[in-house]
Order: C-alpha cells, then structure tokens, then sequence
C-alpha cells in the first residue's frame, strides 16, 4: 500500500473542501459536534509549524552529503513536505469551523482565514512540483519566502484575535511602556481598575475578538456591556456581571477568567468591587477618596503614599503572630508584601471590647495604621493607642472620643493623619496634637469645631492640612438618614403601605423601588401614600436645603402569593440551626442578621432538600430562598440552587438552577434573596435544593486557639480535659424563608 499516494490523495479533497467552505462561507451552518471539532483549531495548528520548521530546516540548514548518497534526501523532505501539506489543510478546516462562532473581528478575521487558506494551498503546489522546484534554489527561494509569510501574516492575525492587538510586539513597544504614577496623580479607572482589565481580560474581549459581545477596551465600551446586558451594577456591586462571573467556581464554564487563564487575586477583586460599589466612576482621582475608603488604602499599596516609599527600620512581627490576632471582628494585615509594617481594622462594633485594642501590643513596633472607624472608643482607649509610637495613620471617626484624652497621643512622633470626624472634639483638643511635628493632615468634618476656630488654625500653622468641611453663608453638615416605620415586610394578600419618617422639618425624603440610588430630582418625593405590592427594594434617602444628603436606607420587600400547607424537610438541618423545622420556611417570619434569633435553619455538611406541598395546584413562576451572607461567621452564598417542580411528588421536573456567586469580602455581613425565576407551570409539589458552599480554602479559616507546647503544661479547664478539636473547614448555608409566586 502506497501512503504517500493515499495521504496526498486526502490532502488535495481536503484542500478542495477548504475551497468549498471559502466559497459558501456565509451559507455555512456549524452543528454542535463540529463545532467541538472546530475547538482544537488552537490546538493542532503547533503540528503545521512544527512540521514546517523542520521541513526548512531541512532542506536549508542541515548538511545532507551523506542522505544523497543513499537516495533518502528528496524521499525525506517529500515526507516532511507532505505532511505539512495534510496538517495544514486540517489546521485551515477547522479554523473556518471554529470562525463561525459569534465574537470575532470581522477584518482580523478575515485576514487571519485568507492567509491560513493560501498557505495550505501554497504547501499542497510546492509538494505537487516538490522535484521540478527543488532543482532550482532560486524557485526554492520564491516558495519558500512565499510560505512564510503566509504563515507570519495568519500568526500575526490570530494572536492578535485570541490576546489582542499588537500582542507580538507589545513588550518592546514603546507606546506599551508606563511609568509608575504618582500617587498624587493616579485615577482609580485608568491607573488601578484598567490595568486588571487589560491584563486578564481584554484577551477575549478586544476589538477584534468580542466574547459575549464584550469589548473592554474603552469605558464606553464597558458601559454598553455585552449581549447579556451591562456587565456593571453601581446599585449592588455583588449583582454585576461582571463579578458574577467572576465568583462562579472555577470549572463552571461561564467563569472568568476561563479555567487555565491567569485568574485574579484577592486584591484585584477588591478593586474591581469597590470601584462598582463607589459608582464604576471613570474619571475619579485617588487622592480625592476619603482616608478611610478601601480604593485609597490599596492604592497606597500600589503607589505609595509619597514620591519616595517609606522604609522602615524595625522586623517584621511574624507570620504566625499576625494569624493569632485575626479575629472575626478584628483584622491585622501586612501593609504591603514584604513590608514590615503591619496595619489594624476592626468592624462589628456590638462585639468590640476594649481588651481587644490592648491585644495589639504584642506587635506595637510593627503597627503604623490603626482603623477604629464606628468603634466605640473612649478617651480613655486612647492612652492604650499611645503605645503605637511608630503609627503613621489613625482613624477615629464616629466614635465616642470627646478630645480630653487625645494628650495621650504625645507620643505618637511619626503620626502623618488622623481622622476625628464626626466626634465632639473641640479646638481646644485639637491643638493638644500640634506637638506632633510630624502631623500633616487632620479630619475634622462635623466635629465640636467651629469655621472660625478651623480658619484661625490654618492661618497659624500653614503646613497643616486641616479638613474642616465646606460651606457658603451656611455649614453644610449630612442630614441623618429617614426612618422606616412599614409594618411589615412580607406581602401576601394585601398591599403594605410605606411608611418614612424624618424629625427635622423641612426635609425631603425621595426614594426609589428600582435598587437605584435615589436623587434629589428624578426619584420620587414619599408623600405618604405609596402600597407595595410586589417583590422590590426600596431605597431612600433625606435632603435638606443647606445640609448635604443623607446616607442611603434600603429595606427589601418580600412578595408571597402562594403558601405551601407543609414544608417536609428530607434532610436535617444541623442540630444548633434549626428553628422549627420545614415551618420556619412558611412561617412568613423574616429572620435578621443576628443568625441566632431562631428564625433560621442552616446546612453545613450536606445539602439541603425540601419539598413544598401544596392542597391545590398553583400556577407558579418563581421562588426566593430568603438567605444570609456572614463571611465573618462563614456564612457563603450557596454552590447551587435547583428547583423541580410537578403534580407527582415521584415524577417532578427541574425548573430553575442556577450558581450564585461568591462573596469574598471580609466585612460583609447582610441579607440576600435569590429570586428563581422560569416560566408559568402548574404544580402540586415544589422541591428546592440547596447545595453550600463546601470545602473552604485556608484563608477564610478562623485561627486556632494557641496549644500548650509539648514541654509546657495546660494551664486552663479546657486544655487539661480537652484535646483540640479539628476545624470544621466547611461553610455554612442558612434560610429562614422560601417565597412562592
């Protein structure tokens, strides 16, 4: 059997089914399965390169006296020419199978298919004429010189459709080349959020190849989203697509980055979650946030707070003592990677206890940012602060400090800012801190301090950056947030009225039901008669001419059309969550961000699976499984959620499944309902499903109590009768209702 004969046989049909597929490409329709086919085209084209480079290699390079002699030289080159031949016709087949997916580039694409063509058709003529060419080395030359360019202007193009334009060159291009930015200067779009975007994203959402319908090279772009709508969600950062994606498990085929892809860090997200969180502004400079918000801490990290980074002149404390000080309510961190310095946040302010300002101690050398923001710290904590000496930042805003006590911070000779806003503090506490030579910036917004005193100051000490605020002929102080009075927040047979309150007259208060945040010209002004009647989340908030807006109130209203006459739990509930059984799931009772009110049930080691009965079929459309997030507790959304429904509790159909994203932040800690939403069915029996979280990595772990070591002896009750218990690496998943409609 001759194969050279049958596989140059394959090669010439394949060539003219290449040209057939040329000719009729916009009639082509891909089925599924070659459409898998079409996926390895990134694939098997290494085999056409390879092959081609040893074939040139071959018959320019390398001595070949000796293969003459023996009559192989021609024989060995016809083979390898052939077999680019083959693997080059494949490689074009399956790129034309693969370019009939949506998201690509027309004109990169059509560059990228002509010249993938043309070189196969090239190799098949140079094999074909492969002895009358090879007598002559200037035709040799011709075909050869030919072929690769062919082959560099179809690698070009599809580099440039799978990672972007200018993929090949840009680590020598100049116009690629970014100084480092100033901290001063840096805009969180284009210095903190773009970077991200180019370096794990614009691969596969670039000009020329726009998965999804995603191009993500301009903020216009981004804005417009995909085919799935936008991508951003300034109303609920966790909502956004964008995130969305993000948070789904790795092997879920809609997460991004795809699987094998560079995937982003812990910090990366924090960006990109603040920045929605903060409005996705575009246009917004660093050094115009707040002190105290997330984006500004990181680009410190980034930037550096100055021209020139600080360096510091202690050691570091310590992995494991860092470990041994994070608690769910207190987080100490270092300040950058390989940094010595460490920083301090604490939230939770209901479990805040003064003993845990004193743990810190223990690295008071190492400690140069300390965040107390609503914390209820007394003048008397701050003796314990001054014990900080190498502090650089401290933030004292919203809590109980009066200023009598600030002289304890005499010693804080590094101190560069603090912030006092929102306390009573007065000027003459103030000017307790001028011994500080090294204090640059002081927080004083809607303190005990008067324009005047705040002016007198700045004219005194011009160095000194004192924040007072601003105002016009009036001060212009925030207006507290408006009241909710609705009475109830589950709405079954009869609307609920909204009921808003606020005590200061002359107040407006506007509100939306959209998940927008409301403004003082398009929202609507509450004037007492609005019902609810439907599952929405209102948002409201105070103005005031003269005083600046207030913060936003938000409170979500649950619909229920249908209850169910018996809610059979048929797996159990672990035994420290389980309110009152498969009631508390129709009870219509809300449970709060307290987790142990009883009105919650909660699953931890396997997943949860209930059906819903019902005495007579309902035409239902959705449910909302009513649930909690509490990072800090280990509380997670869920894996997954499925719902089945029928008239046959043996024979029931899936309706609805759907993956929530992850939540990852440290500090969040708030309701969330998942609304599943399919088409109108009729049904007796509804079965929800309910997988956690699971396994969780190390990270999100609460330390372990310290142990005695071997040559030490027990010293409290528990370690003398008890042997450390394993950790229980598994997140928990509570719901305390489960709405039909």
């Amino acid at each position: 059997m001759n194969w050279k004969n049958i596989l140059y046989s394959l090669t010439i049909a394949a060539n003219c089914l290449l040209c057939f597929f040329l000719l009729f490409y916009d009639h082509l329709v891909v089925p599924s399965l070659l459409q898998v086919v079409g996926r390895a085209h990134p694939l098997f084209l290494h085999f056409p390169i390879v092959l081609f480079a040893l074939f040139i290699a071959w018959i320019w390079a390398i001595p070949q006296r000796r293969w003459y002699a023996a009559g192989l030289s021609e024989e060995v080159s016809e083979w390898l020419l052939l077999l680019v031949a083959i693997t080059s016709v494949i490689t074009a087949l399956m790129g034309i199978l693969l370019s009939k997916e949506a998201g690509y580039n027309e004109e990169s694409l059509a560059w990228h298919k002509w010249s993938g063509a043309c070189l196969s058709l090239i190799v098949l003529f140079w094999y074909a004429f492969f002895r009358r060419l090879n007598r002559s080395r200037t035709s040799l030359g011709v075909v050869s010189v030919l072929s690769l360019l062919m082959l560099i202007i179809a690698g070009h193009q599809g580099a440039a459709i799978t990672h972007g334009d200018n993929y090949l060159l840009a680590p020598v291009y100049k116009g690629r080349v970014k100084e480092k930015v100033p901290f001063e200067e840096a805009i969180v779009f284009r210095d903190m959020v773009q970077p991200i975007l180019d370096e794990k994203c614009i691969g596969c959402h670039n000009g020329n190849k726009a998965k999804g319908g995603l191009v993500m090279t301009t903020a216009a772009l981004l804005l417009k989203g995909g085919k799935n709508g936008p991508v951003l969600d300034t109303s609920d950062a966790n909502m956004s697509l964008l995130l969305q994606r993000v948070h789904l498990p790795e092997d879920d085929t809609k997460h991004m980055p795809p699987k094998g892809k560079p995937q982003l860090n812990d910090q990366e997200i924090a960006v990109l979650y603040n920045w929605i969180r903060r409005g996705a502004n575009f246009t917004v400079k660093v050094d115009s946030l707040e002190p105290t918000d997330t984006l500004r801490t990181i680009a410190g990290n980034i930037f550096g707070s100055s021209a020139e980074d600080e360096t510091y002149d202690f050691a570091p404390a310590g992995e494991e003592k860092l470990r041994q000080l994070n608690t769910d309510y207190r987080v100490v961190y270092p300040l950058a990677t390989g940094s010595p310095a460490v920083a301090a946040d604490f939230f939770g302010a209901a479990f805040y206890k003064p003993g845990q300002l004193k743990d810190l101690l223990a690295v008071k050398t190492q400690l140069v940012s300390l965040n107390l923001t609503k914390m209820p710290v007394t003048d008397d904590d701050l003796s314990v602060i001054g014990e900080f000496t190498n502090l650089r930042n401290l933030d004292l805003s919203f809590t109980r400090v009066m200023g009598r006590g600030l002289s304890a911070l005499g010693n804080l000779h590094h101190l560069k800012r603090i912030s006092l806003t929102n306390t009573a503090v007065k000027r003459e506490d103030i000017q307790k801190l001028f011994v500080l030579k090294t204090l640059r910036h002081i927080y004083v917004w809607n303190t005990g301090m008067s324009f005047a005193d705040a002016n007198e100051i700045k004219r005194k000490y011009p160095l000194l950056d004192l924040h007072a605020g601003s105002r016009t002929d009036t001060m212009f102080l925030k207006i507290n947030p408006p009241i909710n009075q609705t009475s109830a927040q589950v709405i079954s047979d009869t609307p609920v009225q909204l009921r808003l309150k606020h005590f200061v007259p002359g107040t407006t208060i506007r509100y939306t039901l959209d998940g927008t945040e409301p403004d003082s010209i398009h929202s609507i002004a509450y004037d007492g008669r609005t019902f609810i009647d439907s599952q929405v989340l209102m948002k409201a908030r105070a103005f005031r001419k003269g005083w600046q807006p207030s913060d936003i109130v938000q409170y979500q209203f649950f619909r229920a059309t249908f209850k169910p006459d018996t809610v059979i739990l048929i797996t159990p509930t672990d035994s420290f969550y389980k309110g009152k059984g498969g009631t508390t799931l129709k009870d219509l009772q809300k449970g709060s961000q307290n987790f142990g009110d009883g009105k919650w049930i909660a699953y931890r080691n396997n997943r949860m699976e209930c059906i819903l009965k019902f005495s007579r079929p309902v035409h239902a459309r959705s449910i909302t499984v009513s649930s909690l997030v509490n990072v800090g507790a280990m509380i997670f959304p869920p894996r997954n959620i499925s719902i089945m429904g029928g008239n046959d509790p043996a024979d029931l159909r899936l309706l609805y499944q759907f993956s929530p994203p992850r939540d990852t932040l440290s500090t969040s800690n708030y309701l969330i309902p998942y609304e599943c939403k399919f088409p109108t069915v009729t049904v007796k029996f509804i079965k929800v499903m309910v997988e956690p979280i699971g396994k969780l990595p190390a990270s999100m772990l609460p330390p372990s109590p310290p142990q005695p070591k071997k040559d030490e002896k027990a010293t409290s009750p528990a370690q003398k009768k008890e042997k450390p218990k394993p950790v229980n690496d598994k997140g928990w998943f509570f719901v305390d209702e489960l709405f039909v409609n």
